[in-house]
């Protein structure tokens, strides 16, 4: 047995400490990198952008989103934690007496919780689904506007491996030698009964050699999202907005469907005969992304930073905040302010600087959201006919976009 003596007991002790040392810094050296990354992205804040110039509000009184203790609840997505905490201090360092309280746990709870006055606002990450606002049109609908919230886009989708909300791509196998696609012939390759005929054969695409009269294996998440695939509006979003006129055709019988977007990757991977949506961020070297062509047909993008910025990608997905109007009653003035910030040069560098790498609006983006915003000082009357009585439902994307 080997025994202790003070020597060893202080080689050991000093091996300890230069292990402590070590790692730590180690976590400081992490630390730093995310920060430098951090403030290397604020090229990408538009210097056009208008200055938070704040403007007097009083604290709010009989809503259920102030707490009992006077802070003020936001609810909603959680990869914009980090964002609404920034926001929160901002607003509090303009507005001093102003105290916050983020519960943000997903998008699922964003919409649930403007429809009953139990958050100031909802962060939402892609755009509200149709099954989430229906309870908020079934009570503040009306005939003049189905999707009664005020919908804001405060941000794009991020490149991120780490966000859980990116723009989607096309993906096939890397000896694949499909040059590009219309947004029309990925609608006719994953959907069926679109009008211009189903796309179901590569050679309906150009494609020859190897793939010459070949199937095409289209695949991608479930697109129903009871399924609970790891990003539920993937579906709604392809079908309502890119899959013809709403409400859109539906998928292929053809269609492979997965839980996961890593299982999506594998099958394009190993299949040269498939063809696949996965988001962008979840794309690894063992396939290839196809080039889409832009609306003007001059442009090829695979959604870089710029074309997304620029609203070049067309399967690009924003960040968006949701704002409650009572019929007939102001617009909550507290909410006005807290979006001015948001849309402001001081609010974009928020989201710039997000470890989750989400990217900021330009100036003109942010000049359309401020105009929305400045028109919804009142709402209109409500009436009593429900969303059952204006089917097909108007698309859930966002307006102004």
């Amino acid at each position: 047995m080997l025994m202790q003596t003070p020597g060893n007991m202080r080689r050991s002790s000093g091996k300890c400490r230069i292990m402590q040392l070590a790692l730590l810094a180690t976590c400081l050296s992490l630390s730093m990198t995310g920060a430098a990354d951090a403030k290397g992205r604020m090229y990408l804040v538009d210097p056009n952008l208008p200055a938070y110039r704040p403007k007097p509000v009083s604290p709010p009184h009989g809503h259920g989103y102030v707490m009992r203790d006077g802070k003020v609840r936001i609810v909603g997505f959680d990869d914009m934690a980090g964002m609404v905490a920034k926001w929160d201090e901002e607003f509090t360092r303009a507005h001093p007496g102003f105290k916050f309280k983020p519960v943000l746990k997903g998008n699922g709870t964003a919409i649930p919780a403007i429809t009953y006055d139990m958050t100031l606002l909802a962060p939402e990450g892609g755009g509200a689904t149709l099954l989430e606002l229906l309870p908020y049109e079934k009570i503040y609908g009306s005939k003049k506007d189905v999707v009664a919230a005020l919908v804001i886009r405060v941000g794009h989708g991020s490149l991120d491996p780490d966000a859980k909300m990116s723009p989607l791509g096309i993906v096939v196998g890397k000896d694949n030698p499909i040059k590009s696609l219309t947004e029309q012939q990925v609608a006719s390759i994953f959907s069926t009964g679109s009008g211009t005929g189903d796309v179901t054969n590569w050679s309906q695409l150009g494609v020859g050699g190897a793939l010459a009269d070949k199937p095409i294996h289209p695949a991608g998440l479930y697109w129903d999202a009871y399924q609970r695939p790891e990003d539920p509006s993937m579906g709604e979003f392809m079908m309502y907005r890119h899959m013809g006129q709403f409400p859109g055709y539906v998928f292929t019988p053809n269609y492979e469907q997965f839980v996961h977007y890593r299982d999506v990757v594998k099958k394009v991977a190993s299949d040269p005969y498939a063809v696949g949506i996965v988001a962008l961020n979840k794309v690894d070297p063992s396939v290839r992304v196809v080039p889409i062509v832009t609306a003007d047909g001059h442009y090829l993008s695979t959604g870089s930073v710029s074309d997304l910025m620029a609203d070049r990608y067309p399967y690009g997905r924003d960040l968006y905040i949701y704002l409650r109007r009572e019929p007939g009653t102001p617009f909550d003035p507290l909410a006005k302010e807290y979006m001015r910030l948001i849309l402001s040069k001081q609010g974009q560098e928020v989201i710039a600087q997000d470890k989750k790498g989400y990217l900021p609006l330009t100036a003109e983006e942010v000049k359309v959201e401020l105009a929305k915003l400045d028109a919804a000082d009142t709402w209109q009357t409500r009436t009593k006919q429900g969303p059952m009585l204006h089917l097909p439902f108007p698309s859930p994307e966002p307006e102004g976009k």
